[in-house]
């Protein structure tokens, strides 16, 4: 019984010097617009977890909003804290540090499908010694850190506030353990027999990329295996480029050949392999790949595919080439069609986010965009005959 009560006083011990190892923190939390206060809650909430799980204890919810009642300077951003004031604060409800955090943040509503959403986060962290350090969140709505995407408004910022929240708390040096991850909504394609009347067209990539961009495409160069450039578009923001391209191989050790492909479009002189298809003693193969250029980095960021370079699936009679590309808008979204289907890509996450078939094996195609109201539609054209789609957001 000696033996047991020793340990368990030395476990007692080892219990009480972990609590004191975790330091005391208090959260205060200040909307940067009236309108985005009933945000303030969630901000609190997302910060407080965080700063939890790194270790900290946080004050409870009474104590938190005693502390920010009574320190009315601290709501000015501008006020200059001295220390004396840390100092009286932070023995007041005994705590160690002050996470003073204060947001921004705004939605739009792109092609009437859905909301997307970034924020701006700015931390102080005040020391019980007098210290102050100020950090603020990544910029969010650039490739690497999209914004965030849900069906509703406040779905949208919060996950917005709360992934601004991880990246502010990171760079005030504390370990974020569960970093939120960016909500978004997959664009898909639904096809329909006839246009609304009233539908007319949009030019989201109608403008042209800075002169010579297409040649920061990494295409396929090799003897046996090469890429030729089939459709093109750059997105309305400018910010990015995409060139589609038809992709050939031949080997002529296999001793075999493949059905033909009918190639590339033939029109602007960017035809492709299609006319070599099935000579004896070569097997070639056929496919179709999306290379995406950051206009203003002027190099190739991503590479997305459309046709596998390899073997067509059953049915499969159209070219493989990407026959039409073009961005939905911004840069995030992408749609493009072969001979044999339509696919819709995140762009952001490198994702495939639908894909349906083409009828007709067509060899060319034109790509018109249209709206009616809030809808959107998509037009794919092979010589006068048309396949429409409405594009939709799917509710997952």
């Amino acid at each position: 019984m000696k033996r047991h009560a020793m340990i368990g006083a030395a476990l007692c011990v080892l219990a009480l010097g972990l609590a004191q190892a975790g330091e005391r923190v208090a959260v205060a939390v200040y909307s940067g617009d009236a309108s985005l206060k009933r945000y303030e809650k969630a901000v609190q909430a997302r910060l407080e977890e965080v700063l939890r799980d790194a270790g900290r204890d946080t004050l409870d919810e009474q104590k938190a909003a005693q502390l920010k009642a009574n320190w009315i300077d601290l709501a000015d951003p501008g006020h200059l804290v001295t220390a004396e004031e840390i100092v009286a604060k932070t023995a007041l409800y005994d705590v160690a540090k002050v996470y003073r955090i204060s947001f921004t943040a705004g939605s739009s509503y792109p092609m009437s499908l859905y909301y997307s959403a970034s924020s701006s986060v700015q931390i102080r962290v005040i020391d019980k010694d007098g210290a102050v350090r100020a950090v603020s969140s990544l910029p969010m709505g650039v490739l690497g850190f999209a914004p965030s995407d849900a069906l509703t408004e406040d779905a949208a910022i919060i996950n917005a506030l709360q992934r601004g929240v991880d990246s502010a708390a990171e760079l005030s040096g504390v370990a974020v353990t569960a970093p939120v991850t960016a909500k978004y909504v997959p664009l898909t394609l639904s096809a329909i027999d006839a246009l609304p009347a009233d539908a007319k067209p949009l030019n989201w990539s109608a403008r042209a990329g800075p002169s010579g961009w297409e040649g920061k495409a990494n295409l396929l160069a090799e003897r046996w295996r090469g890429e030729d450039r089939s459709c093109q578009g750059v997105s309305s923001d400018g910010a990015m480029g995409v060139l589609g391209t038809y992709a050939w191989s031949k080997d002529t050790q296999a001793g075999g050949t493949t059905a033909k492909d009918p190639g590339a479009p033939r029109k602007g002189g960017m035809g492709g392999m299609g006319g070599m298809g099935g000579m004896a003693g070569m097997a070639r193969q056929y496919g179709g790949f999306l290379h995406l250029v950051d206009l203003a980095k002027g190099r190739e960021i991503a590479k997305l595919t459309l046709h596998e370079l390899g073997m067509r699936e059953r049915g499969e009679n159209g070219s493989s080439a990407a026959l039409a590309c073009a961005f939905l808008g911004n840069w995030r979204y992408l749609v493009a069609a072969s001979g044999n289907r339509v696919a819709c890509y995140d762009v952001e996450r490198g994702l495939q986010t639908c894909s349906l078939p083409l009828l007709g094996a067509p060899e060319a195609l034109e790509l018109q965009m249209l709206e009616s109201g809030k809808r959107r539609f998509v037009r794919l054209d092979a010589h006068g005959r048309a396949q429409l789609f409405e594009l939709m957001a799917e509710r997952r």
